[in-house]
C-alpha cells in the first residue's frame, strides 16, 4: 500500500503520467517480496511506473525481490572512500542479473576533498592529482572515471542541481583510465597492495 501510495503521490507531485524509475530505498526488516511484486505489477500494468530498482539492498535482499519481479538497478554507496561493493558480490550481482549499478556519493560525500589532514585522502589525492595531469582533467572527474570503469558501468550520482558540476562530471566519460591506473587508486585508498 506504501509503495502504490509513494508511486501515486509522486506523479501528482511531479504533475506526469508515469515515473521512468521507481526505486525502493532501504530495505523494510517486515518486507514482503511478493507484496512488493504485487505493487510493481500493479503500477507496470497501469503504466505508472516503467522499471523498478532498489538502493541500499543486501545482495541477499536484491536476490530476494529480482527472483519476484524484475528489477533494473541497484543504487548504492560506492565512491574511492566506500569500496565495499566491489568486494561484498554487490557489483558482481548487478552484472548478473544485468542491473544498472549507482552510485550515490560517488565522491565520498565531499569528504575526500574537505579532509586534507587524513592520510588516506593525502594517498588518493596525490595519485588523482598525478593522473589528472596525464589526462588532462580535474581529480574528482578521474575519481568518476575511475568508478566507471568497473565492468558493471557504474553510473555516478553526483548530487548536484549546478550545471557547471554536473558538465565538468559528465566530462568524466570522454576518457578512461588504464588497468594500472585504476589499481594505483585503489591501492591508494587500501593504503596496501592488492591481494
Amino acid at each position: 500500500e506504501h509503495i502504490i501510495f509513494s508511486a501515486e503521490n509522486s506523479l501528482k507531485n511531479l504533475n506526469t503520467d508515469y515515473i521512468d524509475i521507481l526505486l525502493i530505498h532501504r530495505p523494510d526488516p517486515l518486507l514482503h517480496a511478493d507484496e512488493v511484486a504485487e505493487a510493481f505489477t500493479q503500477l507496470k500494468q497501469q503504466g505508472k511506473v516503467n522499471h523498478f530498482g532498489v538502493s541500499n539492498f543486501t545482495v541477499e535482499q536484491t536476490a530476494l525481490l529480482q527472483s519476484r519481479f524484475p528489477l533494473c538497478m541497484n543504487q548504492v554507496e560506492i565512491s574511492i572512500l566506500h569500496m565495499e561493493a566491489f568486494t561484498n558480490g554487490v557489483l558482481d550481482q548487478c552484472q548478473q542479473y544485468g542491473l544498472l549499478a549507482t552510485a550515490w556519493s560517488p565522491l565520498g560525500g565531499g569528504n575526500l576533498f574537505s579532509d586534507t589532514e587524513d592520510e588516506r585522502n593525502k594517498r588518493i589525492i596525490a595519485v588523482a592529482e598525478m593522473l589528472a595531469q596525464k589526462y588532462q582533467h580535474t581529480p574528482d572527474q578521474i575519481l568518476l572515471n575511475w568508478l566507471m570503469k568497473h565492468p558493471s558501468g557504474i553510473i555516478p550520482v553526483t548530487g548536484t542541481s549546478k550545471a557547471e558540476r554536473i558538465r565538468a562530471a559528465a566530462q568524466a566519460a570522454s576518457f578512461t583510465i588504464s588497468r594500472e591506473e585504476w589499481f594505483l587508486l585503489w591501492r591508494a585508498s587500501a593504503g596496501r597492495e592488492v591481494a
